[in-house]
């Protein structure tokens, strides 16, 4: 990347929303895969924790989505990211989150209105207009005068009923705003995607066809300015070139690393929760990632010095991984043996003796760690700082870890002796560590402690921790 104080020109905007389930994932994907079809290299991006639409993003781009996330990242490194990855391609499309100023508490930290402004990205924001007319235009009104920092250049006008409730919504938030409506998608041209208990279904399970790609292109050809909407890209404000996801603490640890600490990766149907920066940073302190699937794969890569099981769906292929005996067993062996393991959430489920699914079945897991996990009936979900209380594989005792859990399932029991990981801000211990695996259910982005990436593919290296 480039290494200096220049300035350069991204393009760029945002797709917002007003509120959660305007639409926003269908239209941002719309107008990638319109983008696309015209030949532009297009990259998406998320504001938020969210793991499951930058998936899609990859199928309407050919490139894997990222996460823009001020919380977890910090904005320094969330700058870094963005310009990282937004330097390779033509124009990025940046899907919100929730409502444009809906952050965390009511300073509206990790907002998508704090991204804009961060990056200094225009804004079109999406409006659901099922049961509204004229009143469309004083929501419109109201998101542009809330914060007049947030650069909102228009609207797009979602589930529209017919020409005449097209007409009445389109004037009256053009009329009220002085800005122009974008887009108006019918009901009817709706394309939705399938939707399970934390969101939609991933893209890994999906395999949705080429031709959903191209109907949504064809959509935003028909019902989105998409000439307009490059437009509004080109006329955000330049960025300073040159920065870099920071590296804190490893320094003088770097120039001992060499290339090919090879680690392996759970990722299939049951396990595809990653942020992208993570894959990239473990590599830029020296590892090699091998990818393998719990599910199908009858035993790990050849020469992996630890593992990184991320979250995902394990509960719902939980029948599966249990069947593939000679996977669980040797995962558990090189739990015992103390190879490095860092594992996420469904990678919890799956270091488990067994989880209780919501069809009160109990199914075996790897049964590396004594503890029984169950499903519940309703999430836990939010960004968690925690402090680590002993030293592990990714942190030493006292750091400080920002990250995001989102679970159905809870920790019904406990049969053996385990340490805790970490201390939450309540209070209350988090996560174990038993040898040399670290299991969580928090899910950290490494861009925003770089040192945890760089500690882990160090303790892989070694062997251990310690």
């Amino acid at each position: 990347m480039n290494k200096n104080n220049k300035q350069k020109l991204y393009p760029r905007v945002i797709v917002a929303g007003t509120s959660s389930g305007v639409g926003k994932t269908t239209i941002s994907l719309a107008i990638m895969a319109a983008l696309s079809k015209k030949g532009f290299k297009v990259q998406g991006f998320k504001v938020g924790p969210d793991f499951i639409d930058p998936g899609y993003y990859q199928l309407a781009t050919g490139r894997a989505g990222r996460n823009l996330d001020t919380w977890m990242m910090g904005k320094r490194n969330t700058l870094a990211s963005f310009t990282s990855a937004a330097s390779e391609v033509d124009v990025s499309i940046i899907e919100g989150v929730m409502g444009l100023y809906d952050g965390r508490g009511a300073l509206a930290v990790g907002s998508t209105a704090e991204v804009a402004k961060l990056i200094d990205s225009p804004v079109i924001v999406v409006i659901d207009c099922a049961k509204m007319g004229a009143s469309a235009g004083a929501v419109a009104l109201g998101y542009l005068k809330y914060d007049e920092s947030v650069s909102i250049k228009g609207f797009i006008l979602n589930r529209i009923g017919s020409k005449k409730h097209e007409e009445m919504v389109k004037r009256s938030v053009e009329s009220a705003t002085g800005l122009p409506v974008l887009g108006c998608v019918r009901k009817a041209e709706e394309i939705s995607i399938p939707e399970r208990h934390l969101g939609l279904v991933t893209q890994e399970e999906t395999r949705l066809s080429s031709r959903y790609i191209e109907a949504l292109a064809e959509m935003a050809e028909r019902s989105i300015d998409i000439e307009a909407t490059i437009d509004i890209a080109v006329c955000g404000g330049k960025i300073k070139t040159g920065l870099e996801l920071s590296q804190p603490g490893f320094d003088s640890e770097l120039p001992c690393l060499p290339q090919g600490v090879k680690i392996g990766v759970a990722y299939d149907k049951a396990f595809s929760f990653y942020y992208h920066d993570n894959f990239d940073l473990l590599k830029m302190y020296g590892a090699e990632l091998a990818f393998f699937s719990p599910l199908s794969d009858r035993r790990l890569p050849d020469g992996i010095r630890g593992l990184y099981l991320g979250g995902g769906y394990p509960e719902v292929y939980a029948a599966e991984l249990s069947n593939n005996r000679n996977l669980a067993d040797e995962i558990k062996d090189m739990v015992e043996s103390g190879l490095p393991v860092y594992a996420e959430c469904g990678g919890l489920i799956y270091l488990a003796q067994a989880v209780d699914g919501f069809d009160n079945k109990t199914r075996i897991m790897s049964k590396a760690l004594p503890l029984v996990c169950k499903m519940q009936n309703g999430p836990t979900l939010g960004y968690r700082e925690v402090i680590a209380i002993t030293d592990s594989v990714i942190a030493s005792k006292g750091d400080i870890l920002r990250g995001h859990e989102f679970h159905y399932s809870t920790i019904a029991e406990v049969h053996g002796e385990l340490k805790p990981a970490y201390k939450t801000d309540n209070g209350s211990n988090e996560g174990f560590i038993y040898k040399n695996t670290l299991a969580s259910y928090i899910h950290l982005h490494f861009a925003g402690q770089p040192e945890a990436a760089g500690r882990f593919v160090l303790a892989c290296r070694r062997g251990s921790y310690r």
